[in-house]
């Protein structure tokens, strides 16, 4: 008798194997399918935030390419006034003082300018970066 159970048993384990094979590979299927239904709803959603959200971000980039035009007037007028020589400054030691001081706080002003400038570049880069990968 239990030579006939290892009979079957042989026989009957390739079948078995093969149906639990069968029966993985549907499991698996479905189980993709349902990833998949919700990766295109997680996209879907994502799309409507985009949506959304876009025109507050072309808004701020709207002001952010306005401030850019201000600061490079603001730029232009300061290093002009860094690069603007005084003939006149004569004689006396504190005059040559003063003038020192006042070309070292316009070029403080110039830095801070152009820092300014660069937040507001990356800013924008950040923006037109969004946009790309929203419009993708």
């Amino acid at each position: 008798m239990t030579d006939e159970l290892i009979q079957w048993a042989t026989l009957l384990s390739p079948i078995i194997s093969v149906i639990a094979v069968i029966v993985a590979l549907r499991v698996a299927n479905n189980s993709s399918k349902d990833a998949q239904e919700q990766i295109n709803a997680i996209r879907h959603l994502l799309d409507v935030f985009v949506a959304a959200n876009n025109l507050d971000i072309v808004e701020a980039q709207r002001k952010y390419q306005q401030q850019l035009v201000e600061l490079d007037n603001k730029i232009e007028e300061a290093q002009m006034e860094v690069d603007t020589v005084y003939p006149f400054v004569g004689g006396a030691r504190i005059e040559h003082i003063i003038a020192g001081q006042e070309k070292a706080q316009q070029k403080a002003h110039l830095n801070q300018l152009l820092m300014k400038r660069k937040e507001i570049e990356v800013n924008l880069s950040l923006i037109q970066d969004y946009i790309h990968k929203a419009m993708q």
